[in-house]
């Protein structure tokens, strides 16, 4: 036991599971506590709700077991369970992690309901890259994706994988793809490295490592090693002029960074002190060369939960996961975004088929708003954690409607395609749905004392939004 407790103190938990076991399985409640915290810990879902079960049907179990067993029975898709433990929870009155209960409990009952996602989309697992291990988090660059896993090197005793690396996926003409780490700085060997960005104007890469100087491990004053964010430039065939920015904390962690269009505004996660919750999500800008104290997001986008992997669209709009807010098990994607301020609205859940009841992160999607990437751990998958890749077959269309100048109600809109007759009815302030690509659409919009109005829209293989508005006069 005393073996198996250092080494889960130092997070070594995958080791700390080999000890905890024969411990757990004669009987011994503390063993099986730690061994359920442990596989709650690497994501290990089934392993993680048996030992719950356990630990919560002894006489002496805390509170907060059953908020984890809730959360285990979510992730494995048994939401009524799940609400019976989060219930049994919230009725012990805990002193803290309500807020994270409740919005589990608003999570059982979304996910029940399945609601769906409303744009045509097409999800594929990208087999030819994932790996039986962890593969998240990728981009398109050049030829192929950049990405992350933990397929290759020494075993890292945290989750029982291989350490984290950045690797380059080159595209193939059969569809394959020649997988390799890429080249340089970036990768160090018995260190975490990745998930990366990658200013494509500037030929600068922004990565996640674990930190290091001068080759060794750096501990805060908790004596953990906590994660920076790092930047190199394009060599000839390498990465290299590895720096670290100015804008990490030596006490708490910066990770998961995402650069806008511009390349002067960095997005990331830190669990530094001053945060809504575990972790938040915060941004720095380029000043004179130099990365400013970062900021947190704002309370639209943090709460008392986790908030990570953030990406920020060439739109302004910022897409992340987050355990705080309702969804549909573990960590789920969502989107905020900005009024003419800047200032980020009310998360919106992605859906499925983005979300699943386990994690859903690493979300990609390209300037034209056609296709992207994600990652999860979902049943059905390759490894640990799998990339998909997405593709949307459909444009989203908003035509506002105003009469004599004003938003207007009650407009008759009658819809062709291609010259055939789609729909008619009623309409208020605006016309929202979604076209085919490569169609011509017409609308033929009506009202009692005003002009006919007609909006005709051809539409591209583009699937970048579009937005129109149509004006009836008084006859």
């Amino acid at each position: 036991m005393d073996k198996a407790d250092k080494l889960f103190a130092d997070y070594k938990y995958a080791q700390a599971i080999e000890l905890y076991k024969p411990i757990a399985d004669k009987g011994n409640i503390r063993a099986v506590r730690k061994i359920a915290e442990c596989y709650r810990k690497i994501n290990d879902y089934d392993n993680a709700e048996k030992y719950y079960a356990i630990v919560v049907a002894d006489k002496n179990a805390i509170p907060k077991s059953f908020l984890y067993y809730g959360q285990m029975l979510m992730t494995n898709e048994k939401y009524d369970d799940a609400k019976i433990w989060l219930q049994k929870y919230l009725a012990l009155k805990p002193d803290n992690d309500t807020a994270i209960a409740r919005t589990l409990l608003a999570s059982c009952e979304k996910s029940k309901s399945g609601v769906a996602a409303e744009r045509k989309i097409i999800v594929k697992n990208l087999k030819d890259l994932n790996s039986p291990a962890s593969d998240f988090c990728a981009l398109p660059y050049e030829d192929g994706i950049v990405f992350t896993s933990a397929r290759q090197g020494k075993i890292n005793g945290t989750s029982g994988s291989g350490y984290q690396e950045v690797f380059m996926a080159h595209s193939r003409s059969d569809s394959t793809f020649f997988v390799e780490p890429i080249k340089g700085v970036v990768n160090s060997k018995n260190y975490n490295s990745g998930p990366a960005c990658i200013d494509t104007t500037r030929q600068i890469i922004y990565f996640t490592k674990n930190n290091f100087q001068y080759g060794d491990a750096v501990t805060n004053k908790k004596g953990d090693i906590t994660l920076k964010i790092f930047s190199a430039k394009k060599g000839n065939d390498n990465w290299k002029d590895i720096k670290e920015l100015e804008l990490n904390d030596q006490e708490s962690s910066c990770a998961f960074p995402s650069i806008n269009r511009e390349g002067n505004m960095l997005y990331f996660t830190s669990d530094r002190g001053g945060g809504y919750g575990g972790k938040d999500i915060y941004y720095s800008t380029l000043v004179n060369g130099v990365w400013s104290k970062p900021k947190n997001a704002g309370k639209a986008v943090n709460t008392a939960g986790d908030e990570r992997y953030p990406f920020i669209h060439a739109d302004g709009t910022l897409y992340f996961s987050s355990t705080g807010l309702p969804g549909y098990g573990g960590m789920d994607i969502f989107k905020c975004v900005p009024n003419k301020l800047g200032e980020f609205g009310k998360p919106e859940n992605l859906g499925k088929p983005f979300n699943s009841a386990t994690d859903d992160f690493g979300f990609y999607l390209d300037g034209t708003y056609s296709k992207g990437f994600f990652s999860s751990d979902r049943n059905g998958g390759l490894g640990s954690d799998d990339i998909y890749s997405f593709d949307f077959t459909d444009i989203p269309f908003d035509l506002n409607l105003y009469t004599d100048g004003k938003v207007s109600d009650d407009i008759k809109i009658s819809i062709q395609k291609n010259g055939e007759f789609v729909k008619e009815g009623l309409y208020s302030k605006r016309l929202s749905l979604y076209l085919d690509t490569n169609a011509t659409y017409t609308f033929d919009c009506t009202k009692d004392g005003f002009s006919t109005e007609r909006v005709e829209i051809k539409t591209a293989a583009n699937k970048k939004p579009i937005v129109k508005s149509v004006n009836l006069m008084t006859k």
